[in-house]
């Protein structure tokens, strides 16, 4: 009998990066935690082969499916970083499970607490002493096939294989925007504006506001710029190329590859995710760490810049 059905209480979702040992090494503490707490919890298979134990009829704890993690799971903890959080992120989304992201390298703009406060994350989750910050997704429909995809952080229309330019034309709302000659083209939420959009020069959104930031990537000319919509517009990117492919990718996932042409509508998702918070630095902490704002560069290591009071 599985041991969620003997169990009452909160039930943990523990996702991880198979290609990272720091990720099953955290993984594994996080799971004697939990059994030594008899708290319930479920761990996705594709990572639990590489544990170096396996969970007996005795234990608190199961293997399933990511699927059947996101339904069941109260709370769902990722060990990894931000790829790990968006991936388990996809999963989620249907079931509004609250998602905790543990980084095992640098710090990271989803996944913010670090592999030492882990287990004091899950204490401070148990005791409701975290916060649940609601984030807008976006919505994308592949037009012909009518193919739909949903992404937290971006979805891209980018080159693929040997295509040099990208002929792109971007509508809000049925109205013409422009033109692009490009590499691509970046619709991002204002999550993911510290992600592929600030590379490209897009603007830093703070995740609370309800916009959509559109970036082109290595526009062929000087005067194309970054442009904020409404979160409540409607995007239509026409996009294509005479030599080589396209492709579009969603949250870092191909969704669509080698292609000549792609239309696309793009428009805030129906679901949000739900991040849990308040157990890491906050977001302007990340931010300044992230950028380096505040560091003098000139001096070897950096020294803090602040104004004298």
């Amino acid at each position: 009998m599985c041991p969620m059905e003997e169990q009452s209480g909160v039930v943990f979702g523990l996702f991880g990066h198979s290609g990272k040992q720091a990720a099953v090494d955290a993984l594994r503490v996080a799971i004697t935690f939990l059994e030594q707490r008899e708290i319930p919890f479920l761990v996705d298979e594709d990572i639990a082969a590489l544990l170096p134990f396996t969970l007996d009829d005795e234990s608190v704890g199961a293997l399933a499916p990511r699927a059947t993690i996101a339904r069941e799971a109260d709370f769902v903890i990722t060990f990894g970083g931000d790829g790990t959080m968006l991936a388990a992120i996809q999963a989620t989304l249907p079931f509004d499970t609250p998602v905790l992201g543990v980084n095992l390298g640098k710090l990271g703009f989803l996944a913010d607490v670090g592999a030492d406060e882990a287990l004091w994350a899950i204490e401070q989750i148990l005791e409701s002493r975290h916060t649940v910050e609601r984030r807008m997704t976006l919505t994308g429909r592949i037009g012909g096939t009518g193919q739909e995809f949903h992404a937290l952080n971006d979805i891209v229309v980018g080159k693929s294989g040997t295509a040099r330019v990208i002929s792109i034309d971007a509508y809000v709302n049925g109205d013409f925007l422009a033109s692009f000659l490009a590499d691509g083209i970046i619709i991002s939420t204002p999550t993911g504006s510290t992600a592929y959009s600030l590379a490209t020069g897009g603007p830093v959104v703070v995740p609370s506001s309800e916009v959509i930031v559109i970036s082109p990537i290595s526009a062929h000319t000087l005067t194309a710029r970054p442009v904020i919509v409404a979160g409540t517009s409607n995007i239509t990117i026409c996009a294509s190329t005479e030599e080589g492919t396209l492709m579009v990718m969603n949250d870092g996932q191909s969704v669509l590859r080698d292609t000549l042409s792609v239309d696309m509508e793009i428009s805030r998702g129906r679901h949000s995710v739900a991040l849990i918070k308040n157990l890491g630095p906050n977001y302007f902490e990340t931010l300044r760490a992230k950028l380096g704002w505040g560091q003098d560069g000139r001096f070897h290591g950096g020294s803090s810049i602040r104004s004298p009071h």
